[in-house]
Parts: structure tokens; sequence; C-alpha cells
């Protein structure tokens, strides 16, 4: 399968955008995608890829959504920062006595983890994350407003839990008017036997998940401490937008916002049963007005109780 999608994107690499966004949607769907008046969840992804707000722009970039989240949530909601670079060198890895992360600003999946930075190459490490700045993201899957994001390196403090990099949770956030319904996505042993489900907002198992995904078992099924907190800012950062994903880490009883995403995995994802894929399509309003200064209907507070911050509307 791997094999067979490489070949189509290499065949559909320099076709026009016409062909390609077609093309890719009838090889997942079977079916056509509707970019006059689209209705599933996946064509209005689709149709926000070929048709990108400049809004996009701002908040995927991992540096500039920073102050997006301080202004609309707080900062306590950002992972500790180590730095931003232009270009990284190998002593000021070096520097750089904890456990971090080191990513680009302008792309997904260009990340390292460094939990044990005396034991790291630095110099070979610098080598890799400056090549990652030349790379194009935005063409891999045409998801354009990454393009007009400028490249940077990011390193962060490493967020772990014994060790290990903490659960992903994604949560969805899907506006229709003034109603927000929400789903929250767990990813689990993304580095072992990864696992994936979907939850309703009162953590209840979701009607659907993604196709070739095996469902979450045991402990994992547990809803996270903050949960209540986590959706709150999740609701606060994607107002403006009739869908938003927003990325938390979470550990112990405190959850950090990881990212903005507006086009989840360029839209390649399958939702089983199919029916899922036009019932939550129907709950994110189109066309979307995008308005990133017009005030808020939340109001986030935050007093820390202990190292949690609060958050209420």
């Amino acid at each position: 399968m791997r094999k067979l999608r490489s070949l189509i994107y290499q065949l559909l690499k320099k076709s026009p955008d016409t062909i390609y966004f077609h093309a890719i949607y009838l090889y997942l769907h079977r079916r056509f995608c509707n970019f006059r008046s689209p209705t599933s969840v996946s064509e209005k992804i689709f149709y926000r890829m070929r048709y990108p707000d400049p809004a996009f722009s701002i908040l995927a970039d991992k540096v500039a959504v920073r102050d997006y989240v301080i202004e609309r949530a707080g900062q306590q909601y950002l992972v500790p920062f180590i730095g931003v670079y232009d270009t990284v060198t190998e002593d000021q890895l070096k520097q750089i006595q904890e456990p971090f992360v080191i990513k680009a600003n302008h792309s997904a999946g260009q990340v390292k983890v460094v939990k044990e930075p005396g034991q790291t190459d630095m110099a070979e490490l610098a080598q890799e994350a400056n090549q990652w700045l030349s790379y194009d993201y935005a063409g891999q899957h045409r998801e354009k407003h990454y393009r007009n994001i400028k490249p940077q390196l990011v390193i962060e403090k490493a967020l772990l839990v014994n060790g290990e990099v903490p659960a992903d949770y994604k949560v969805l956030v899907l506006n229709n008017g003034n109603e927000q319904e929400i789903y929250i996505q767990l990813i689990a042993g993304r580095f072992t036997d990864i696992r994936c489900q979907f939850f309703t907002e009162d953590w209840q198992i979701a009607p659907f998940n993604r196709r070739g995904y095996k469902p979450l078992q045991g402990d994992d099924l547990k809803a996270p401490a903050c949960l209540e907190e986590m959706i709150q800012v999740a609701k606060a950062l994607s107002e403006p937008f009739s869908f938003c994903r927003v990325d938390f880490f979470v550990v112990g009883e405190r959850c950090y916002v990881g990212e903005l995403t507006f086009t989840p995995v360029a839209g390649e994802f399958v939702l089983d049963p199919v029916s899922a894929d036009f019932e939550l399509g129907r709950k994110i309003d189109f066309p979307e007005h995008i308005d990133l200064k017009k005030p808020s209907r939340y109001s986030m507070t935050s007093s820390m109780s202990g190292n949690a911050g609060r958050a209420s509307i």
C-alpha cells in the first residue's frame, strides 16, 4: 500500500491542483471531492488545502502560534521554551543540559526527542535539524498554508512521563454557528503498538474510528485528570474557525498545547463507518468567515492551584 501511494504521489507531483486533489481524494474515498459545496469532513479539509485562509499560516507556525495561545488561553498552556533558531550549531545544542525536543516550525514529523543530552551526538543532530529547514513540507501534500511559514527550529523542554513521551490528545472542535461539538482523539503506543480511539466530550467512546487503527485498551481508556480544562482551552483557541484540531500533551494534572492543526494528516484519513464523515461534516460551518480580531466569547481565567491553571467560561 505504501509503495502504491508513493507511486501515485510521484505521478501526480507536477499535476495541476484540479487533477491532484481529485485524484488523491478519489483514491482515498472512492468518490470525487465536491469542492463547490463540500459537505463531509474530508471534503472540507481538502477544500482548505486547496483554498487556505491566511490565518492558517500564522497559527500552523509553531513559533507564531505561541502568542495566540497566550492571548486566548494563557502562557501556562505553553510547553516551556528553550529557544528559536534560524540554524542551530553543535555548540548551542551542547549547552542544553536537560532533556529537550527539537523540531521544525513549518512542518510535521520533523522532530527529535533528546532524552539524554550527554549521550547524544550533537553534531549529527545539528546537521539533521538544519536540513529540515530546506524541506518543502507544503509541497508534500499541497497543504499550501505551510508555504508562507518562515522555516525555523524550535527547541522546547521535553515533557516526559516516566522517561517516555506522554500520550497525545487531539481535541477536534466542530463549530456550526454558535454550536460547538467536541471529540477527543487519543493516540497511544506511537513508538510501540500504535492505537487510536475517538471519545465524546464526556469521555464516552465515539461511534466511529479511523480506518486502519486498532482501538485502545486497558489504562489508555481512562480520561485524563485535566479533561475539562483541556476542552475549555481547545474551545477558546478554536473559536474563530469552523473546525480546528488542538493537540495537547498531558503531564499529571497539567495540559500543554502542542500545536493547532487545520488540515489533519493532509486529509488522508478515512472514518469508519463512512457515514461519520458526512454526519460530522454537517457540524462544520461552510463557508467559514475567519476573523482573528473579533472579540472572544470566552474568558479564560487562570488561577494556579498547585501547578495547574484553571479555565472557565
